[in-house]
């Protein structure tokens, strides 16, 4: 599973005419009943999105990323591919899994779109997920995590489109955690299914490399005090703390108090993508130079395309690196724009099957296709804060694990047989 040689270099999928980085081969079949020659079939010649992300609250910062990564594909390449316009309407859950729903609803019921795209955390994504599939509405997820979108509540209508599942994306963290030495670890989570999956994975691939998780502990959703846990994370004694936030504020404030309590130079320590995302370097600067952590996205990768995005990105919004969050976005509007170049107007069950059938040699994310629950497999790069020539901080891979799955090590039979993670299940024996 695991290779240190990076990804091939290539351009990644601009998939309309007037595109820059269209030199990506992507192979998609049509799906069953697909048009291939542009003609719509009579259907409309607008897809209508739902786009539904946390644009205030707590998780503000990483919901509006995820919604810029959506447009800046569209405003790079144009709204219209194939015929069809694609036009988006955007509404803010701040986090909520009620309001989710209810967004997802209103766009369903009132505004008759043909897909929604997101939520972002995982609580919220599952209850939209829940309530998609039942009206036969494409569900695509840029950034949620949640295990069950595409284990115990995968079906025709769900793709995750730009993340991986969450034990999936931190298994490598434990693996390299335990290889790098480390006897010992104790863990840091949000007390809900992103975090409990996290942890999870973070602590089997620990644990099945030889090392011991000595304690969990677990915060509530909106904790911007962290000094507690950063106390019992000093108490535990541990050679590696394993720390993960849902991004937004969560990663700074915890890298406040762990710096407030003295620990940066004497606490190893492994974040996870978000509470080390961009946000988090450009709020904190050199004081995070050299910290490590585990994603599917490296803004700092020796790619060709990756670069490119970086730089569009930054043309756009004023100099800053792009997060997973952008990246999400971007690579799910990618994603859409090549089934609609390819077979005109589709959606429905068809839209789902054909963006699962895409495989991309040297996507923005790596070398990535698609499992039969429609989840990415794809690699995890373990990063370091480096400051590149371009005097700016980047999460630069120091290694990565080529085609990471979402089972574990365990066949999907014997993964989907486990009870579901919880602070009192971690997968370990």
């Amino acid at each position: 599973m695991r290779s240190t040689k990076m990804s091939p270099r290539g351009r990644w999928s601009a998939i309309t005419a007037v595109a820059a980085a269209a030199a990506l081969a992507l192979t998609a079949c049509a799906p069953p009943g697909a048009s291939n020659d542009g003609d719509n079939g009579g259907d409309t010649g607008t897809l209508k999105v739902g786009y539904i992300s946390p644009v205030t609250g707590n998780f503000a910062i990483a919901g509006q990323e995820m919604v810029d990564g959506w447009n800046l594909y569209w405003e790079i390449n144009g709204t219209e591919v194939n015929g069809v316009t694609v036009e988006t309407i955007v509404e803010d859950d701040a986090g909520n899994p009620e309001t989710s729903l209810t967004k997802a609803k209103k766009l369903v019921e009132l505004d008759n779109v043909d897909m929604v795209v997101g939520p972002l955390l995982a609580n919220t994504a599952l209850a939209v997920a829940a309530y998609t599939s039942t009206v036969d509405v494409p569900n695509l997820h840029p950034v949620a995590a949640a295990d069950d979108l595409t284990q115990r509540s995968a079906n025709d209508f769900t793709v995750r489109t730009g993340s991986m599942s969450g034990s999936q994306m931190h298994y490598p963290g434990g693996v390299w955690a335990a290889d790098e030495g480390h006897k010992t670890a104790v863990t840091l989570c949000p007390d809900y299914a992103f975090g409990w999956e996290s942890c999870a994975g973070f602590s089997q691939g620990f644990e099945q490399n030889g090392g011991e998780v000595v304690a969990q502990y677990w915060y509530p959703n909106g904790t911007s005090d962290f000094s507690t846990y950063v106390s019992q994370i000093q108490s535990a004694g541990a050679d590696i703390a394993f720390v993960t936030t849902a991004g937004g504020a969560p990663g700074p404030d915890f890298l406040r108090s762990f710096f407030g309590l003295g620990l940066g130079d004497s606490q190893e320590l492994l974040m996870n993508c978000c509470s080390l995302d961009q946000a988090t370097l450009r709020a904190l600067g050199d004081e995070v130079l050299g910290f490590h952590s585990v994603s599917n996205w490296a803004e700092g990768r020796d790619s060709d395309t990756v670069r490119e995005f970086n730089d569009a990105y930054a043309e756009k919004f004023d100099g800053k690196i792009p997060s997973l969050n952008v990246a999400g976005g971007y690579m799910t509007a990618s994603l859409v724009a090549s089934v609609i170049e390819k077979n005109g107007y589709v959606t429905g069950a068809d839209l789902v099957a054909a963006i699962s059938n895409i495989e991309m040699e040297d996507s923005i994310l790596g070398k990535a296709k698609f499992d039969e629950y429609h989840n990415l497999v794809a690699p995890v790069y373990i990063r370091e804060v480096k400051k590149l020539d371009d005097g700016k901080l980047y999460n630069t891979p120091i290694e990565t694990f080529e085609a990471v799955d979402q089972w574990l090590g365990r066949t999907p039979e014997e993964a989907l047989a486990l009870p579901n993670y919880s602070q009192d299940f971690q997968g370990l024996e």
